[in-house]
């Protein structure tokens, strides 16, 4: 008798958007911004490369402004690490993702 399949739900995933733009970011309580650039943006979150290895589930505050204090709060954004890897290709760096929160 054949195991039973199990159904996966299909879920809506917004549309990405290849785009190689700077970025900064923090976690909560640190004064100095880290750099960073986007690998691709989506209206949900994104994945972007750094130079540091991150903890999964860590809040971040990003903004894509490349220096001094964000001039609006609209350009800062709240996002949470969902993924993390190393890319070996061309070079190796840390490669994360991010869910837009808030």
């Amino acid at each position: 008798m054949e195991a039973p399949r199990q159904k996966r739900a299909l879920v809506d995933r917004a549309m990405r958007h290849d785009l190689r733009i700077p970025l900064r970011y923090r976690t909560p309580g640190q004064d100095e911004w880290s750099p960073g650039e986007t690998i691709n943006i989506s209206q949900s979150g994104m994945l972007f490369s750094s130079d540091k290895m991150i903890e999964l589930d860590s809040t971040l505050e990003i903004t894509f402004q490349t220096s001094g204090n964000p001039l609006l709060k609209s350009s800062t954004r709240q996002a949470i690490v969902v993924r993390r890897m190393l890319s070996n290709w061309p070079d190796t760096r840390i490669v994360l993702g991010a869910r837009f929160s808030g």
